[in-house]
């Protein structure tokens, strides 16, 4: 009912003359305007318990805009396996100088605090930085956490594959240094600015509606 006002001619002409009507917009799109940060991590392996995080980014994005921007290598406790190395770019050599995670945890939590969080399958990396920087500490994420892996199956269930690379190039993003955490970061985030709209076209506008959805 809300929704078919807004959208209606005469609450446009309204909103033309009556400049403070386009904040009803505002809240009714706010999923798009909403304060989020975009996520990455990169691991020694697949194992939350047995393996690493060897790099952190973060961007966040308020109201559409980059305002910060986070992007830490990590060194291991253990050397880097020669396969992460090949597929990801970062030796051990690159890491050598690098902060422990302990030391770069403080600022990486004050950075998403509060922040809903956006990741490409968020179950990944939540698992490794639960493992690694929450239960460490006797707690667990608490951020809400919007899974872009689980909304482009809600919302482009056609497609064969879901992974980063393939929906950037669904979308003809360009996906350059991925494996790296703040080149997928950044994939991320246009792929994200995609589905914004495609989800205000389902009627999911707010987080709470995406969250339901996505389960």
């Amino acid at each position: 009912m809300i929704r078919d006002l807004l959208e209606s001619e005469i609450f446009k002409k309204m909103e033309q003359e009556y400049k403070f009507l386009s904040h009803a917009r505002e809240q009714m799109y706010r999923l798009e305007c909403d304060d989020f940060v975009i996520l990455d991590t990169e691991t020694t392996g697949l194992d939350p318990v047995n393996c690493e995080i060897i790099e952190i980014a973060a961007l966040k994005v308020h109201n559409r805009e980059i305002h910060d921007i986070f992007n830490q290598l990590i060194k291991p406790k253990h050397p880097i396996p020669e396969g992460i190395t090949r597929i990801t770019g970062i030796s051990n050599e690159m890491v050598e100088e690098a902060p422990s995670l302990s030391e770069v945890a403080y600022n990486f939590l004050k950075f998403i605090e509060g922040s809903t969080l956006v990741i490409h399958n968020a179950e990944f990396d939540i698992s490794f930085i639960n493992q690694h920087i929450f239960i460490p500490r006797k707690k667990e994420i608490g951020n809400p956490v919007i899974c872009t892996l689980k909304v482009s199956r809600l919302l482009l269930p056609q497609l064969q594959s879901h992974k980063l690379g393939s929906l950037a190039q669904h979308f003809g993003v360009p996906a350059n240094n991925s494996h790296r955490a703040l080149g997928d970061v950044e994939t991320t985030n246009e792929i994200w600015s995609r589905f914004a709209p495609m989800l205000r076209e389902k009627g999911i506008t707010t987080r709470e509606d995406l969250l339901k959805a996505i389960g």
